[in-house]
């Protein structure tokens, strides 16, 4: 195999969030990444607190990492035939300022970019946003983002890099789950979820 491909093969992006609960529709992306990417790792990284989040109380940073482990656990269980390693972060947790995604690529640029860029999976909800993160023009020049869009209407206003990919659409809602809508839920995490008497009003 040409030296090449196998550093293509191995290439390891990122997915970020607040996980505030992570449900099938993110379990969905590792699948997606596994199935229709060339990386072989993902570095999944909850965020402490989301920038556009600021004003909410999402549950503590240990109980949604837990809850990301257990995710991942259960994502090995469904899609055992998947060359993908799942890589769980709590760097964003150890620190006290607000997660902004430049300052996540910064840490780890130097040991994830790829031909000059860092890969960044999104989904297609962010993408209308994607101009207001902070640092933007930093993440233009250092991002590749890679973007997963569930009906292929999509259009990158940005001067960003982004790659679309046709998913199949998985409705998932961490709002709603915390709800009361637990079927959105894999079935270890919505056991943390009771025995841990999370989201109840």
């Amino acid at each position: 195999m040409p030296i090449i491909e196998k550093a293509t093969r191995n290439r390891t992006a990122v997915f970020g969030g607040t996980f505030d609960p992570p449900h099938i529709g993110h379990m969905h992306i590792f699948h997606e990444v596994a199935e229709h990417t060339p990386f072989r790792s993902l570095l999944v990284i909850p965020a402490r607190i989301s920038n556009f989040k600021q004003e909410s109380r999402p549950a503590s940073f240990s109980d949604r990492l837990e809850m990301v482990r257990l995710l991942s656990e259960d994502y090995g269980k469904r899609y055992p035939e998947d060359d993908l390693e799942i890589i769980i972060s709590d760097w964003e947790g150890r620190r006290e300022e607000v997660s902004f995604t430049s300052d996540t690529v910064k840490h780890f640029y130097s040991s994830l970019e790829y031909d000059g860029k860092l890969d960044f999976i999104i989904g297609d909800d962010h993408l209308e946003k994607l101009g207001q993160w902070h640092d933007f023009g930093y993440l233009a020049e250092h991002v590749r983002f890679w973007c997963f869009t569930r009906d292929g209407k999509c259009v990158n206003r940005t001067s960003a890099e982004v790659i679309f990919i046709s998913s199949e659409a998985v409705h998932a809602s961490s709002t709603e789950i915390r709800s009361g809508e637990w079927g959105m839920l894999t079935p270890s995490v919505r056991r943390y979820i009771d025995d841990h008497k999370l989201y109840r009003a």
